[in-house]
């Protein structure tokens, strides 16, 4: 009898342990780019591959982000050689934190990036990192930092149906609102710079109509601010003319389900502080999910720049798979 119990015993710990709540998922992508710069032709192949590992017990969580991309590729291999066949690509540790709850407030604590915005994109990783976050009279309080700079204070909360945030870091702050009304998305986003004549704005616009969703967006920088976010225009830094301080940015958008495939178009137009390097911009991006469990996604560029010699047209053929 005390045998039997000895094997139950130990069966119940084997099977905790196998339940243990740990996933493990992903993507990556493929792309294949054509690229025509003003009569001036190239084509290259990309990727990029991310895996994800998270385990969590009770209240507690872990997370992993390894990364592996073509800039990593290393065209020396080991150092031995410099064939093809040395060749070797490595795999990063992007983010990697712990999060828990004590009392009522989340506690995180590692290295990880925030989060993309039209007017920048937040990719500041930092060792030490950590952020506390609440709720206080119905008010949500998040302190994050790291242990040498970049303290920040962040005020979240809904007034009369408004989304509305407020925070205060070591340089600058910030002011963010977002509502409805009758039937249109507005989100506002300002940053308020200590230094002189770098502040930014940009205000959105969105509402569906017989199943087609308009956009409107607009962004403007002071004479030393840079507009960099890529969450609506796109990777701006690989335009014909890369945004610089002062630069505006507008774009008008048009997105539908057309046979099974999700169809984008954008107008976009930058008022460069140069005249010279104003430009307009046309993208064209079809979606279409594959029996395969992969992506495929198509998207046409054509950048004409008020100087001829910056004009350029690209096709971005992406395969992806996410798990």
């Amino acid at each position: 009898m005390k045998k039997q119990l000895l094997i139950a015993a130990v069966a119940a710990t084997m099977g905790t342990a196998a339940m243990a709540d740990v996933s493990i998922t992903g993507q990556m992508k493929v792309n294949y780019k054509d690229t025509d710069a003003n009569g001036t032709l190239g084509n290259a192949i990309s990727h990029e591959a991310n895996l994800y590992v998270t385990g969590k017990t009770g209240n507690t969580s872990f997370r992993m982000e390894l990364d592996s991309d073509s800039g990593d590729f290393s065209a020396t291999g080991n150092g031995t050689s410099a064939t093809a066949s040395d060749n070797t690509a490595s795999i990063d540790v992007e983010d990697i934190w712990m999060q828990t709850s004590v009392a009522g407030v989340t506690l995180k604590a590692g290295t990880w990036n925030g989060t993309d915005s039209i007017l920048s994109a937040d990719t500041t990783r930092a060792a030490g990192k950590f952020a506390a976050s609440g709720t206080a009279a119905g008010v949500g309080i998040l302190v994050e930092g790291s242990s040498d700079a970049n303290k920040t204070v962040k005020f979240s909360g809904d007034i009369a149906g408004v989304a509305a945030s407020y925070k205060v870091e070591d340089t600058q702050d910030q002011i963010t609102l977002a509502g409805s009304v009758s039937g249109v998305d507005i989100a506002f986003h300002t940053v308020n710079s200590d230094t002189a004549n770098s502040d930014k704005t940009s205000v959105s616009l969105s509402t569906e109509y017989n199943g087609v969703t308009l956009s409107y967006v607009q962004a403007d920088a002071d004479t030393s601010a840079i507009i960099s976010g890529d969450s609506y225009f796109g990777d701006v830094a690989a335009y014909a003319n890369p945004l610089i301080g002062g630069d505006d940015i507008s774009g008008f958008g048009v997105k539908a389900n057309l046979a099974g495939n999700t169809v984008q178009a954008k107008a976009i137009s930058v008022d460069a502080t140069a005249a010279a390097d104003d430009s307009d911009i046309v993208k064209l991006i079809v979606t279409r999910p594959l029996a395969s469990g992969a992506t495929l996604e198509v998207t046409y560029t054509d950048e004409d720049s008020t100087t001829a010699a910056m004009d350029k047209e690209t096709l971005d053929i992406e395969l992806a798979v996410k798990f």
